[in-house]
């Protein structure tokens, strides 16, 4: 399996899915969320390719094949990691995909990292609060007390739409069972101490996908996120029937909704 060594210490399992024609139109990198892996984007990522685009998949440290590294991370160590995969892969610019926790990251990349971010996308990507505290709290506790299959068990259930299909809640169940749960409480420990990017700052183009259905990264968090982020180049679009599981509920719809942001911002 490959993996990749960045910032002195992090181990992370990655997936380069270039085109088969020579001189990739443009680099997506994608961040995925909590309870998640780089597969929650294969199919996306797959047909992005298809149309001559270069998509750079990976598991964040702690979460699917990335080994937990006993190290508090935060929304700016997950940010580094990204720079840290362009960086060993020799991308200088790419543009970021971040679902729900890894839209946190990838605004925050949009803002403070300009020179290497080309544009945004942003799939139910969460708006920091302080009412999701005692969520992830409680989260953490129950994974600590019963494992992960308490998660598995729920959380489907709970976050996936109305479109959904039986397949999209396995596939969604194996992403939870698969966590290191303590690589899982970090991650949630990530969302409670995060910050809300300064979104007023972020000059590149954004893509925000929200789920009609969607309760972990509601509409109202979204809108808020939309409207205070400085760039002109903005666009919000809402799901229907699709809940916070995008790219597994819809990745027909993502994918072509991602194809037809990049035609109109070139």
């Amino acid at each position: 399996m490959p993996f990749l060594q960045i910032n002195g210490y992090k181990r992370i399992h990655y997936t380069d899915l270039k085109p088969e024609k020579d001189g990739a139109r443009e680099t997506f990198i994608f961040v995925h969320g909590l309870g998640s892996s780089q597969d929650y984007y294969l199919a996306v990522a797959e047909g992005l390719r298809s149309h001559n685009f270069r998509c750079i998949i990976f598991d964040s440290t702690g979460a699917g094949r990335s080994p937990y590294t006993q190290i508090e991370q935060s929304i700016q160590s997950l940010g580094d990691d990204v720079i840290g995969i362009l960086d060993a892969l020799q991308v200088s610019k790419a543009v970021v995909v971040g679902h729900s926790m890894g839209g946190i990251v990838g605004a925050h990349l949009a803002a403070e990292r300009g020179d290497r971010v080309v544009a945004a996308v942003l799939i139910g990507p969460v708006y920091p609060n302080p009412d999701m505290i005692p969520v992830f709290e409680k989260r953490i506790e129950t994974v600590e007390k019963d494992g992960m299959e308490a998660m598995a068990n729920t959380i489907p259930n709970a976050a996936l739409g109305s479109k959904a299909s039986l397949l999209a809640k396995g596939f969604m169940r194996e992403l939870l069972m698969g966590q290191n749960p303590a690589g899982y409480c970090s991650n949630c420990r990530v969302i409670i101490n995060a910050q809300p990017p300064n979104y007023g700052k972020i000059a590149v183009p954004v893509l925000i996908l929200a789920g009609e259905e969607d309760k972990s990264a509601p509409l109202k968090g979204c809108q808020k996120m939309f409207e205070e982020m400085g760039t002109t180049e903005k666009k919000l679009e809402v799901m229907k029937g699709v809940g916070h599981w995008h790219c597994i509920e819809a990745f027909e719809e993502v994918g072509q909704k991602i194809l037809d942001f990049y035609h109109e911002i070139q």
